[in-house]
Parts: structure tokens; C-alpha cells; sequence
């Protein structure tokens, strides 16, 4: 998606202070502060990875208007419906969805430090923002691996398909290293994240071919053209039916297991009255020391990072990377210069600010 990223000449707010904001705009929601807390730091952290698509830009839209009309249901809580030893499935009850997958994978870590893995679904929940938050937060336990991934709205059409059946049902998955800086895979199954097509908008820019398809199901660069998502890889010919295949098992881990509804059949923005989205999430933890030493994990990890990591760039190119890498980069950058947010985006929160009775502090 390079040449139509958010600008870096945009003005900028420290991550702490726009981190603030969003907790005090959920407290006039209904959320209580400790929760607010949760749910801002899924948030701002998506802007902080550089993932402009899933931050703050989205907290009007799919949060704030949904929680003010009971789309979402600011007073529910995270239920246990089956439990086995490395098995949980939730019952979100049509809550706000960062808080409740943000303690779901709190428990899934949890049983995976007594049993060595766990697996869990939470059904009937909604938006939870970017899979890889989830996935990292395993990370905060020496030896421990996230897996995430969750189903939406339908934008991907199936290979051969019109019309979007399924939901760019993303896979995130964080494994530690010992010297090293962990490997990160937060990624669409989707050709790009929706996202992607509305910072384009945002910019005016032309999308590259084969992510996008307009209302006749035809390719498009368009992208106020674009009504739905090529799989990843695009086209059959360039083995799209691989993200189809992809986006189709996160679809029977999340909805199919927690009993939940299938992308073909979630709404957000567009429901009408209350009738809330269901989405749902899987979530696993793994604790290495199940399977290896971690002494001896870490060394072969450390090894295989480095490598590639020093192997030689293409002449096009300044260095070779693994997933995580671009995402630690912004992230520095950020914490030390604040975050970067389009106008267009300043201006909505402001308005959101002056409704809410929070001005906003940018």
C-alpha cells in the first residue's frame, strides 16, 4: 500500500494525551473509567502501529454512535458458556468489543500457563479493533505466544464470486524471541483492510489493482468505486482462493464455534434500530516451555531472526524485515514525536469533542 499512507507533515499529538481524551470520551458513554482505560489503550495503539485504518479515526462510527443508541450494550459482561481444562467459550452479550476480547485473551493466557495452550471463542460480541493488540498481549509473559482473529461485516468476495460473502477475518499471531525483537504477524486476509480504501479516500489517491471490486463485482482503482475486497492474492489467477481458504477459517474458528452469526449476516453502521452486530473472536495462548526449554526456543528463534533480518536487501530495497519490524518503527517514532492524524479526521473529533462535552485536546 505504499505511496497512499497517512502524511507525515500532519499535526501531531502525543499518544498519552489523545490516549486520555478517548478514556473521558467512553466515560460519557457509559463505560466505567478502568474499562474506558482498556478500550482507549486498544485504540490509540492501533495509531501508534501505524494502523491508521482501525484507531481513532473509527472511534465515532463504530463505538461512540453505537454505544449512545444501544447498538452496543455499555453495561454487559463477558459470561462463561463451556469451560475445559484448555478451552474457554464467551457470551460477550452484544458488548463494547475491545474490552471483551481484551478479557477473554486475559483468561485464554491465563488457562495457557496451567495447561501449556488454550483456546477460546467469544461470541455475540462486536468490533474489537486490530487483532495483533490481543495477540501481543501474551507477550507480556516470558514464554508466552498469542495467536488472535475475529470475523466482520462482509467486504471479501469469494474467488469466482460478486457479491462479499466474508469479512477481511484477519489473523494475528505474537511469539517472543530472547535478544531478538519478536515476530508480529497482524494481517487481512482481505487483499488490504477496508481501511486502506478509506484512507484513500481520505487522500484522493488511486488505488493499486487487484484489492478492489466495484457494485458489478469488476475490478476497480477507484476507490469510491470500491464496494468490496479481493482476497489476498487477488484474482484465481494470481491464487487468490488461498486468502478465500484463509478468510473462510477464521470464519469456522470464530462464528462456528462460539455460535455466533457469519460475516454474510453482521451489520455495523448500517444496522437498523438495535440490532447488533455478533460479531465473534477466537483467541489461543501458548506457553513454549510446553513444548521446549525456553532457553533453547530463544536461541534457536534469536538465530533464525537474525538471519533474516542481515540477509542481503534487493537492490530496491534498504533492508530485509520480519512481520512486527514496520509496526516497532512507527511505534518508536510515535511514542517520541506523537501521533500523526489527517485533518479530516482532527475535525471529527473535535466535533465528537464539543457533542460529548470533552474538548478535544489537539
Amino acid at each position: 500500500m505504499a505511496g497512499y499512507e497517512e502524511g507525515d507533515d500532519y499535526p501531531r499529538i502525543p499518544c498519552d494525551t489523545l490516549r486520555d481524551w478517548v478514556v473521558d470520551i467512553f466515560e460519557t458513554c457509559g463505560i466505567g473509567r478502568e474499562d474506558s482505560e482498556i478500550v482507549a489503550d486498544v485504540l490509540v495503539e492501533s495509531d501508534l502501529r501505524g494502523i491508521a485504518s482501525h484507531g481513532v479515526p473509527r472511534l465515532r462510527r463504530l463505538y461512540v454512535d453505537r454505544l449512545l443508541n444501544g447498538t452496543i450494550r455499555a453495561d454487559a459482561k463477558l459470561t462463561i458458556v463451556r469451560e475445559t481444562a484448555a478451552t474457554v467459550t464467551f457470551d460477550a452479550g452484544h458488548g463494547l468489543g475491545p474490552l471483551m476480547a481484551y478479557k477473554a485473551m486475559e483468561r485464554t493466557i491465563q488457562k495457557a500457563r496451567d495447561a501449556g495452550v488454550c483456546l477460546s471463542t467469544v461470541g455475540h460480541s462486536d468490533h474489537f479493533g486490530i487483532a495483533g493488540y490481543y495477540a501481543t498481549m501474551a507477550l507480556r509473559f516470558p514464554g508466552m505466544a498469542g495467536i488472535a482473529m475475529t470475523n466482520a461485516t462482509p467486504l471479501l468476495v469469494p474467488t469466482w464470486g460478486k457479491e462479499a460473502m466474508l469479512s477481511t477475518a484477519p489473523i494475528a499471531a505474537a511469539f517472543p524471541a530472547g535478544e531478538q525483537d519478536p515476530f508480529v504477524l497482524d494481517a487481512a486476509t482481505t487483499a488490504v483492510a477496508w481501511g486502506k480504501i478509506e484512507i484513500a479516500r481520505r487522500l484522493g489517491a488511486t488505488l493499486p489493482e487487484g484489492l478492489a471490486v466495484d457494485e458489478h463485482g469488476q475490478p476497480t482503482t477507484d476507490p469510491f468505486a470500491a464496494r468490496a475486497l479481493m482476497p489476498l492474492g487477488g484474482l484465481r489467477a494470481t491464487s487468490g482462493q488461498k486468502g478465500y481458504g484463509l478468510a473462510l477459517l477464521v470464519e469456522m474458528l470464530c462464528s462456528q464455534l462460539s455460535g455466533s452469526l457469519w460475516s454474510k449476516k453482521i451489520v455495523y453502521s448500517g444496522a437498523r434500530g438495535q440490532q447488533h452486530a455478533d460479531t465473534s473472536h477466537a483467541f489461543i495462548a501458548i506457553d513454549i516451555q510446553a513444548f521446549r526449554p525456553l532457553d533453547e526456543y530463544n536461541a534457536s528463534v534469536d538465530e533464525m531472526f537474525a538471519t533474516l533480518r542481515n540477509a542481503e536487501p534487493a537492490e530496491y530495497a534498504q533492508r530485509v524485515m520480519i512481520p512486527g519490524d514496520p509496526e516497532a518503527i512507527t511505534l518508536a517514532d510515535c511514542l517520541e514525536r506523537g501521533i500523526a492524524l489527517h485533518p479530516s479526521v482532527v475535525e471529527d473529533l473535535r466535533e465528537l469533542g464539543e457533542e460529548r462535552g470533552v474538548p478535544y485536546p489537539g
